[in-house]
């Protein structure tokens, strides 16, 4: 078997957080700028934490320069905001990354425009952040596109060893996880547990499309070929 990788999505793909993380912009629009906001009209889904927050900052005509304060109020109302909100796993993400953990040509990877320390608390959270030594995150890119070819590159410094783009399968949920995949030349699953449905995922042409990742043998046999 090649040595396989997968670059994970977070939200919505590993976990629903309940809407946690909206909220902890929300109020670090009204905390830290004193703007009651709808967010509504803020693309979020799919895209980088510096992407949001930039959009969020012109949209409501916020001070210029601001988007690092901002940041750091998000993040440190995270936290609180993730225990309020009843989210969860999501269908057979926990069994997939616990087989990719023990077996020793499968490894686990991050691949999200979260902020580092705003990914971890998310998956900690969910007990999930133990599954993952490296990734790429909001943190290296504003652009969700260039963060492929660094998650990539940290996978190859920390493992020691290459990976060929055909045993590599960026798993997300929206249409920015597909282009981001599309543009490192690797593999797309996409699944319909965030916003988008399979007939949307589809017409972007992904290499798979899924309800979830909850038929385990099935998943396993379209990734690994067992």
């Amino acid at each position: 078997m090649h040595p396989v990788l997968l670059l994970w999505d977070i939200d919505c793909t590993l976990i629903w957080s309940g809407g946690a993380g909206e909220e902890a912009l929300r109020q670090a629009l009204l905390n830290d700028f004193g703007v009651i906001g709808d967010l509504n009209e803020i693309e979020i889904a799919g895209r980088t934490d510096r992407a949001i927050v930039r959009t969020i900052v012109e949209h409501f005509h916020l001070e210029p320069g601001s988007e690092p304060a901002f940041i750091e109020c998000y993040l440190a109302g995270l936290p609180g905001e993730m225990s309020k909100h009843h989210g969860g796993v999501l269908p057979g993400v926990e069994k997939l990354l616990n087989y990719a953990h023990e077996h020793p040509q499968i490894h686990n990877a991050i691949l999200t425009g979260n902020m580092r320390r705003g990914a971890e608390i998310k998956l900690s959270h969910y007990g999930l952040w133990k599954y993952f030594e490296f990734g790429a995150f909001g943190d290296d890119d504003i652009d969700r596109n260039k963060l492929g070819p660094i998650a990539l590159e940290r996978a190859r410094d920390h493992l020691k060893r290459d990976f060929v783009i055909g045993h590599t399968w960026l798993i997300g949920d929206t249409a920015h996880d597909i282009h981001c995949g599309k543009a490192l030349g690797c593999k797309t699953l996409a699944v319909a547990t965030g916003r988008y449905s399979i007939q949307q995922l589809s017409a972007l042409q992904p290499d798979l499309v899924l309800k979830d990742l909850s038929d385990f043998e099935s998943v396993c046999r379209l990734l690994f070929n067992v």
